[in-house]
């Protein structure tokens, strides 16, 4: 990499070692490259840095909703052709204004992209909706990649788009596909490796792979995340840095807490609790990836690259103490409970026999021999469940709850930590009180408690026991 105009940004060395050996993957979320000047910050970032960088990036911001809805057929007044016009100026304004090199060639492929899309679009032999689905939406981290691409090379950074597709090799389960680990570790090896040992940084589409047989898929819901770790690990990169709009994970949502703070470190349980219960700044499935594949995990904030943000360590353990509070709203409860001519025996495995067929995703639990209540998210749609546990059951579904989750670690084996989260919460009516693990105590109160007993629990649990 050379020196750029881009110093004059005074940016930080984004490096988390003196000495790095492997190389560092940086994913960029859609808020970091929603506008000209943060994709600026973002080539910044990437070109002040020391180690060997990899860039995941996902869609700018906005682009993939658009693109959704013309999947959906959906585009409204606008039309297809506005809508894919408005993707198109976006981005070769964008490219103007960051002065990317390319020119033309820029231009270009924005038009091949935006052709498939086309294409696609027009197509009707997609065996299956959500197949079209993905190879329309994943337009969006396709343009992006030539965009950043395009904006580093202007800030002089040797840097080239690798398509995911050659790399992320899944199942066919459109819209959520699950990858082919063995298979994915070999193609980033042979494909991503001989490029770092030229000197070149690969800009890799989040998000998105492929089939075997080369049918455009998506992991899901916040998965530039899990592709980042995905890349690492056959990398043995040193470090997968999320880059988010918050400086880290924080004991609460700063929005909703006032006295919430970004944490330093935190190990890897505690975070894949607070991001399957409602701290969304880091996806479960990256989080767990780079828990079995032993890559550390940090999230710092684009707009505060001076902050070190939280690193996710797989080691982190001391006494016992409360690290964040979180929760997630839009939860239903659903109590099934056995009617008194039945014979409890086998209750429970019937009552989740039913739930697995239905593929319902359940999130917490607590049962007796002849009763059970778990919580589900409140947009299932339980008519066909709730149809047939009432051939044997009593089923009651409560809506408008929220989960709230108190996390850190000797939750169980510290006499008294949970008596001090119950006393925090006073006197909040709880429909449900769940314990598994070390790491985490969970509530299941009314959506409209749930703000203001979040605030008393941190006040209690966090901000107060640290100021003592």
């Amino acid at each position: 990499m050379s020196g750029s105009p881009l110093r004059s940004l005074d940016l930080p060395d984004t490096a988390p070692h003196a000495a790095s050996r492997g190389p560092i993957v940086h994913k960029f979320g859609g808020t970091s490259l929603q506008d000209s000047e943060r994709i600026k910050r973002v080539s910044g970032l990437i070109a002040l840095g020391s180690g060997h960088p990899v860039v995941v990036v996902s869609a700018m911001a906005g682009v993939t909703a658009q693109l959704a809805l013309l999947a959906q057929d959906d585009a409204g007044e606008q039309g297809v052709e506005e809508v894919l016009s408005e993707i198109r100026a976006r981005h070769l304004a964008a490219a103007a204004t960051l002065g990317a090199v390319g020119g033309p060639s820029l231009a270009t492929r924005v038009d091949e992209i935006l052709a498939a899309v086309r294409a696609a679009l027009a197509r009707t032999d997609f065996e299956k909706p959500l197949a079209r689905e993905d190879a329309i939406i994943a337009a969006g981290e396709d343009l992006s990649a030539e965009l950043v691409t395009g904006a580093l090379l202007a800030a002089g950074v040797d840097a080239t788009p690798l398509d995911a597709r050659r790399l992320i090799r899944t199942d066919d389960r459109f819209g959520c596909a699950l990858p082919d680990l063995p298979e994915t570790d070999r193609l980033v090896r042979a494909e991503a490796l001989p490029l770092i040992a030229e000197g070149r940084v690969p800009v890799i589409q989040g998000f998105i792979g492929s089939t075997k047989d080369g049918r455009t898929t998506t992991l899901g819901r916040g998965g530039s995340d899990f592709t980042a770790t995905l890349v690492a690990a056959p990398l043995s990169a040193d470090e997968v840095v999320i880059w988010t709009d918050v400086n880290g994970i924080h004991t609460a949502d700063p929005q909703e807490v006032e006295g919430a703070r970004a944490i330093r470190e935190i190990g890897f349980e505690e975070a894949v609790e607070l991001a399957y219960f409602g701290a969304g700044v880091v996806h479960v499935s990256a989080t767990k990836h780079a828990v079995s594949t032993k890559v550390p995990l940090r999230i710092r904030g684009s707009g505060a690259p001076e902050e070190t943000g939280t690193l996710i360590n797989p080691n982190q353990r001391s006494g016992a103490e409360f690290a964040a509070v979180a929760f997630k709203p839009a939860v239903m409860l659903v109590r099934v409970r056995a009617f008194p001519s039945a014979m409890a025996h086998g209750f429970l495995a019937r009552v989740f026999t039913v739930l697995g067929a239905h593929q319902v995703p359940v999130d917490l639990v607590a049962t007796s021999h002849s009763s059970t209540a778990f919580t589900i998210d409140s947009k299932e749609d339980l008519t066909a469940v709730r149809d047939e546990l009432s051939r044997f059951a009593e089923v009651e579904i409560i809506p408008d709850l929220a989960t709230i989750t108190v996390v850190g670690h000797g939750l169980l084996r510290e006499p008294g930590m949970e008596a001090l989260a119950l006393r925090a919460v006073g006197k909040t009516p709880v429909h449900l009180i769940s314990q598994a693990s070390d790491v985490s105590l969970n509530f299941v109160v009314s959506e409209e408690d749930a703000p203001e007993t979040v605030r008393r629990l941190h006040l209690s649990l966090i901000e107060l026991r640290s100021d003592a």
